[in-house]
């Protein structure tokens, strides 16, 4: 009888191989094995997968092969590359295509990436690994019998999941977006309806409504609503519709609007700050994260508001760098700031700005124009040089010129000096002094 069903699953097209197998204990119209172990092999006899199984059911009419409580290894080149376990799976297409559903947990033996999650699709021979909230087309039957949404038994998941950037923008589409809120609640708690794939790794954790694998290029597509956050000082989180992460190279990036915020310990309580674009990377390794296109800067405990188009965050130094001009404004002392280039030392609470540099404060309406400015932020002191100008709009009216100025942009106090190593003349200051009607 053995030898019966081993025969009827490769006949069927399944094409893996039975190794082992205990007694039959009990034997249906759809031919049931317990305890059984399938292996796939490639056209090279190289294993593609195998799983071991608490039973194996053979259904003539849909020829396909159902798992329960099962364990396993997707093997790549020979060598295990993921070792998986689940509630139930499936065996369809000759063996290239498997799906297993329930309680799973898929771990990467290379890069120590974990993969938690309800559905899994793994095709060895296009080297992608699928798990999330995608279409799926396998378990139809106990779906329906349950209640729960399903779809025929044919093999239409293969083209409706489309790969996966098609999963993930019709997932992205459909399911409601996920924040750092969930991923914390995702930790200890199941309170989503179908929850999200999590994943981590021992650099960071996130979550995801379908997450993609290409084991070879170590990549990790993250697609719909992905939040995700570091698991070690300094404490980052980052938001995006779209992530993808290279494993080995320990670098996420995305063409989608990216968050990242860094929190003051652990407790993910209070964010310190945080910076948006339109796209970005993040270096894991550094803890360097570069933004293009409408970046916003806002460190909340200066506070301080920049804008640029593009902004370099050296999170562990504490600097930000922005190469392209920037807008940047204190609210509570009223004080603006723009420049071609600027350079921003968190820790010293200290702005660098460089070319065509105009700082505005509404103490006096002063206004300063210079070549170069270092302003301290918290005490509002500044230092100008180079073709340095200042201008007090109030009564009394007051402009200066010089090369130097040395002052306090929201007190509007500036004493402008000249070049005094300069030729005769060179450097002098030029005031100009306009009393009001009332002096």
């Amino acid at each position: 009888m053995v030898a019966v069903i081993a025969v009827a699953l490769h006949t069927c097209g399944i094409g893996s191989r039975l190794v082992e197998q205990a007694p039959v204990e009990e034997i249906e119209a759809a031919l049931t094995l317990r305890t059984v172990t399938l292996e796939q092999p490639d056209e090279n006899g190289k294993l593609l997968w195998r799983l071991k199984a608490e039973s194996v059911t053979y259904s003539p009419d849909n020829q396909k092969a159902t798992l329960k409580g099962l364990n396993g290894e997707f093997f790549q080149a020979g060598e295990t590359i993921y070792t998986v376990v689940a509630d139930e799976g499936e065996v369809r297409q000759n063996g290239e295509t498997l799906f297993l559903r329930g309680n799973l947990v898929a771990t990467s033996k290379a890069d120590e990436l974990v993969l938690e999650g309800e559905l899994l699709k793994w095709q060895p021979k296009e080297d992608r690994l699928m798990m999330g909230n995608f279409p799926d087309s396998g378990f139809s039957d106990e779906r329906k019998a349950s209640g729960t949404r399903g779809r025929p038994e044919d093999d239409s998941l293969a083209e409706s999941s489309g790969g996966s950037s098609g999963a993930g923008s019709t997932s992205a589409q459909t399911a409601a977006k996920l924040t750092v809120a969930d991923l914390m609640a995702a930790e200890s708690s199941e309170s989503f309806a179908r929850p999200p794939i999590r994943g981590y790794n021992p650099q960071i954790e996130a979550i995801a409504q379908v997450v993609t694998v290409a084991n070879k290029d170590n990549r990790v597509e993250l697609t719909g609503g992905v939040a995700a956050k570091s698991k070690e000082n300094p404490w980052m989180t980052f938001e995006s519709e779209n992530l993808t992460w290279f494993t080995q190279q320990e670098r996420i990036e995305t063409n989608d609007p990216l968050k990242v915020e860094q929190y003051k310990d652990k407790t993910y309580q209070t964010v310190s700050d945080r910076i948006t674009g339109k796209t970005g990377q993040v270096n894991l390794t550094d803890n360097i994260v570069t933004l293009n296109q409408g970046v916003a800067f806002d460190s909340l405990t200066q506070p301080l508001k920049v804008q640029s188009e593009t902004a370099v965050w050296d999170v562990e130094a504490q600097t930000v760098a922005l190469d392209k001009p920037v807008n940047i404004e204190q609210p509570e002392q009223k004080v603006t700031v723009s420049a071609n280039q600027a350079r921003l030392d968190l820790a010293k609470e200290v702005v660098y700005l460089t070319d065509n540099v105009r700082a505005n404060g509404e103490k006096n309406d002063a206004r300063l124009v210079a070549d170069t400015v270092t302003w301290q932020t918290e005490s509002q002191n500044i230092e100008a040089t180079g073709n340095v100008s200042y201008q007090q709009a109030t009564n009394p009216e007051i402009s200066m010129t010089g090369t130097q100025a040395v002052g306090n942009l929201g007190q509007g106090t500036f004493v402008v000096t000249g070049n005094e190593s300069g030729p005769s003349g060179e450097g002098d200051v030029v005031i100009e002094f306009v009393p009001g009607e009332d002096l």
